[in-house]
């Protein structure tokens, strides 16, 4: 192989795309949508209708959650006020009638709450607890209350932050995920602001526990808010490897769930949506899980040693440069992840001579998002001399350099004595005159 390009200072030489065909895992889901993504670097490893536009239910409130800590965060322990607003539930017909005249975030009688009471007082700390333990949706309205001033105000915020996360085919009407017509989502939508929810260590700390204790309040005394979530508990459903995230339910969405895993070497996410029964959003999840941490990585070798030679004409060389790799570029992935990657040639500043096995440049291999997936160093084969021609531009340029040197120190000390001698001059000891009259 021999690539041509002129070295300047870091300059870049771009190979082609590669594309490595995928092998998508061997797994079934009873969930009408689902995807498994690698939670660091967003691959889809496995996906069925993951475009398709379902209800969430309260796996909704992952993305209030977020919304929430970021521009709350800061203020865990502050106290905060459940106001009747946001805290009184009306029966489901009358929330749901077409001229009801209820907002979209009113509750429901039956619906899942923290059991917060109107003018009660407890820690905004308390609330997130809630909202992901055990899906509160008052505490959902209390929090979008809190941060926004209003819970129309907070929705309109919350649709531009989950749009600018990427969420391009989500609309969300409530932060809770009770029914609305036009509450909508996609599994990919769940996953990829799933891997920025993950990113907060707070909401981490939150959705892994398996209890809270709530405090005692102007209202309540202390009690224990319980993890719905069956992956984190002893029982059938418990996976060891589970981090969260969010169960959901409401009749129109059916059973949903957004999972976190890792193991040694994967973190992964697993969203389900639209299962018929609540057992079946949890062996999906752990068959995904499963598929995926039971695949073995696949080796490929990109360029060989010795072998891939990459060469540039050098300004003043009698030679082109020849560079090549002392190890093989060998680049490992996980089959069920498409490693779509460009590598380019990033040479370094080169001056002459250069000498056998100078490093003269890196081969970097990235995804097309831009991150780097491997750098590898490429040392010069031969030695590049520069021409009589060059050598002669070279040695003039040092007795200029010089020529320059010694001038500019003459210059200096020329001025050295002028600036001497004039001090000199004024203030030397003056002699009085012989004529001095005295008075």
């Amino acid at each position: 192989m021999k690539l041509w390009s002129k070295p300047t200072f870091f300059s870049i030489f771009i190979l082609p795309i590669h594309l490595i065909a995928s092998s998508p895992l061997k797994v079934e889901v009873s969930a009408k949508a689902a995807i498994l993504m690698n939670a660091e670097t967003g691959a889809v490893l496995w996906e069925k209708n993951a475009s398709s536009q379902v209800f969430p239910a309260s796996t909704t409130k992952v993305f209030t959650a977020l919304y929430a800590i970021e521009k709350m965060g800061h203020a865990l322990d502050e106290m905060v006020e459940a106001s009747h607003n946001a805290v009184c539930s009306v029966p489901v017909h009358v929330r749901r009638a077409i001229h009801g005249g209820h907002p979209p975030y009113r509750l429901e009688f039956g619906g899942t709450h923290m059991g917060l009471k109107v003018g009660e007082m407890l820690p905004l700390r308390a609330l997130f607890y809630g909202l992901m333990l055990c899906s509160g949706n008052d505490a959902a309205n209390v929090i979008a209350e809190s941060a926004s001033g209003n819970i129309p105000q907070f929705m309109e915020e919350l649709n531009h932050f989950v749009r600018a996360k990427g969420c391009k085919n989500t609309l969300l009407r409530n932060p809770h995920g009770l029914y609305h017509a036009e509450h909508r989502t996609t599994a990919y939508d769940l996953a990829i602001f799933s891997r920025e929810f993950l990113k907060n260590s707070f909401l981490r700390e939150v959705v892994k526990a398996t209890r809270y204790v709530r405090p005692q309040t102007n209202k309540q005394s202390e009690s224990v808010i319980p993890q719905y979530n069956a992956l984190l508990k002893p029982g059938k459903f418990y996976y060891p490897k589970a981090m969260g995230i969010k169960t959901g339910y409401i009749a129109a969405a059916g059973f949903t769930l957004v999972s976190a895993a890792e193991d040694e070497n994967r973190k992964l996410i697993a969203v389900i949506l639209g299962c018929e029964k609540i057992e079946q959003r949890y062996s999906d999840a752990i068959a995904l899980f499963e598929a995926g941490f039971n695949e073995k990585k696949v080796s490929r070798t990109l360029f060989s040693k010795g072998y891939d030679l990459f060469s540039c004409p050098i300004e003043g060389g009698k030679t082109p440069l020849q560079a090549h790799f002392t190890d093989n570029v060998i680049l490992e992935y996980y089959p069920s992840e498409e490693p779509a990657f460009k590598t380019a040639v990033q040479w370094h500043p080169l001056t002459l001579p250069i000498h056998p096995g100078a490093l003269v440049a890196h081969m970097q291999i990235t995804t097309q998002e831009g991150r780097i997936m491997k750098s590898a160093p490429l040392y010069a084969v031969k030695a590049v001399e520069g021409t009589m021609l060059y050598q002669a531009n070279t040695a003039w340029k040092r007795v200029k350099r010089g020529l320059n040197n010694n001038l500019t120190l003459m210059m200096a000390s020329i001025g050295l004595l002028i600036l001497g001698a004039s001090y000199y001059y004024t203030h030397r000891p003056r002699k009085r005159s012989k004529f001095h009259k005295v008075k």
